[in-house]
């Protein structure tokens, strides 16, 4: 594999880092328990979407060799950031029985 797919891994792991991370401080609970789940489903869409099914929509852009649709793969990671939060959010407040977050 060429040094410019391993860089564009590391970018899509990047973006997924980050949305999860965003969903998991915005919906809570701020627990480290709670945040892997945001930005495994973050980088599963990712991968399923841009990988294998080959998904793109909107405008697309040249990065590294390769035509990306940039917009449309950080907005499909932060949906599925957010989803995932906004899920587990009810199952670990009932879990542990806290109040808020």
């Amino acid at each position: 594999m060429p040094a410019s797919a391993y860089l564009l891994a590391g970018l899509f792991v990047a973006i997924s880092l980050g949305a999860g991370a965003l969903a998991w401080w915005t919906v809570g609970p701020r627990r480290a328990v709670a945040l892997p789940l945001p930005m495994v489903v973050a980088f599963a869409l990712l991968y399923l979407a841009g990988h294998r099914l080959g998904w793109q929509a909107g405008p697309t852009v040249e990065l590294l060799g390769f035509e990306l649709a940039l917009p449309f793969d950080i907005a499909l990671a932060l949906v599925g950031g957010f989803a995932a939060a906004v899920i587990q959010r009810p199952l670990l407040m009932t879990a542990r029985g806290a109040p808020g977050s």
